[in-house]
This record gives C-alpha cells, structure tokens and sequence, in this order.
C-alpha cells in the first residue's frame, strides 16, 4: 500500500467543482477506492466544505456535497487532545490559518502527505509532504 495521504478542503472542492487539480484529486480516489492508498481528512474540512458551499450554494448544495464526501473511502479524524496539541505547535511556529493548522496536524499525526492547493501550507514541506495541486485560476 503507498503511503497514506490527507485531503485538505481546498483539494475536496477541486474535484467537487471540477477545478484545476480535479484530475490528480480523482486518480488519488480510484487508488484508495482499490485499497492502494489510505485516504484521511480532518474535521475541520467537513466544516469548510459545509459553510463555504452553503454560503456559496445554500444548505441544500452542502448537504449534497457532504454526504457524497461521506460517502468517498476515507476516514475522518476528528478533534482529540493530541490533535489540539499538534496544531497549537504548528500554528504558534508557522503563519497558517487556524483551520490549516488543524489540517496540517492530521496529516502529521497521520504520518500522510497533504494534498492542497493552498501556497500557505507549501511552508510546511521541510518536515510534512506535502502534494501542491495547480492553483486556482481567477478571471
């Protein structure tokens, strides 16, 4: 099995709405849908993914969204005192969102490579692997 690997919301909404780096997140699905990866996400991306979509798209498109993530084989990790612990580390030493932290501690503690389309995280490549898909595109 290849090394585990956690999903962070940015590379969720990549493929959700079909955006730059789809492709990458969707052959990194069908890999953990065969059993050759494992597949991770923190809470904090079932948060994300629930208020942008519903601030974006309403309640309804976020329920939609999330109950097809729910559905994805990955597991979820959720909130405990290591975890808090690992993100207070990683966001006293490092200019990263709150929520970023939290990623950034999952895949930590999961010992996974982060999957993100967020430039912010790139900080952490030195001690975390981190997979950077393409940015997203403004027009």
């Amino acid at each position: 099995m290849d090394e585990p690997i956690l999903l962070d919301t940015s590379a969720i909404f990549a493929l959700a709405e079909n955006e730059p780096g789809a492709d990458e997140v969707e052959a990194i699905l069908s890999r953990a849908e065969a059993g050759e990866v494992r597949l991770h996400a923190s809470f904090v991306t079932l948060t994300e993914l629930d208020y942008i979509t519903t601030q974006e798209r309403g309640p309804e498109a976020a329920a939609t969204l999330l109950a097809i993530v729910r559905a994805w084989p990955l597991r979820w990790h959720h909130s405990d005192d290591a975890l808090c612990a690992e993100a207070a580390t990683l966001k006293a030493a490092h200019r990263i969102s709150f929520a970023d932290a939290f990623v950034a501690a999952t895949a930590l503690l999961c010992a996974a490579r982060l999957v993100h389309r967020d430039p912010e995280l790139d900080a952490l490549a030195a001690f975390l692997p981190t997979q950077m898909l393409p940015p997203k595109t403004t027009t």
